[in-house]
């Protein structure tokens, strides 16, 4: 597997560049800024974009989708409640005192418990609102990594401040979605470095004290 993580924009962002060494077929997740190096960057892959995977609509995640688009000519996937959000993108940049184009537009709705192919490899959606309306997260059974957008960081969750933010959801999303996933797993977030679940669950300080790991 091919795995390459851009951190991107204003907000540091994590892109992921992930692909089937295989067939030479790849997957953009959350291209959220700086669209010519995310190019660059699929470049010295050699891998074909064959899809656009959104973990969820907040503007720092989805910046640059609609140039990576007009790059690939590639379908865009997002869960259907993150649909709202996306359409108020021009809002989000002017509270953020951010400048945006274009609203992506999205191809194809994926569920709870869908797989998402690329050659090989499959990523199942996790529905893991909370941070965000329609927030999925995408496990790799086979490679034993989890991408969890923003609803769990390294020593760290989402934040829940944003419009459709919803803490005891989130909460409920991490223990039942991401937490029973094996200990090794490798959890690559949306923000920061990556870490494994197994690590979250003994250091991560918001797992703890309110109960969630009794």
């Amino acid at each position: 597997m091919i795995l390459e993580k851009l951190t991107v924009g204003p907000f540091q962002e994590n892109c992921y560049i992930l692909g089937d060494e295989t067939s030479g077929e790849g997957v953009l997740f959350d291209p959220g800024d700086e669209a010519a190096r995310i190019a660059l960057a699929v470049e010295k892959t050699n891998l074909e974009i064959s899809k656009i995977v959104i973990t969820h609509a907040h503007i720092d995640h989805v910046g640059a989708v609609a140039a990576m688009v007009d790059e690939y000519g590639c379908p865009v996937l997002m869960h259907e409640e993150a649909e709202p959000m996306l359409q108020q993108l021009p809002a989000q940049a002017v509270m953020m005192g951010l400048r945006f184009g274009k609203v992506p537009q999205v191809d194809e709705h994926i569920a709870d418990g869908e797989k998402v192919s690329v050659g090989n490899l499959s990523f199942e959606a996790l529905y893991t609102p909370g941070h965000a309306p329609g927030h999925l997260s995408f496990y790799c059974e086979q490679e034993g990594l989890v991408l969890s957008g923003d609803a769990l960081f390294a020593g760290s969750v989402g934040r829940i401040d944003l419009p459709g933010g919803d803490g005891q959801l989130l909460m409920r999303s991490i223990q039942e979605r991401l937490l029973t996933l094996p200990d090794e797993t490798r959890v690559y977030p949306g923000h920061g470095p990556s870490t494994t679940i197994g690590d979250e669950k003994i250091g991560n300080p918001f797992l703890q004290g309110g109960g969630l790991l009794r």
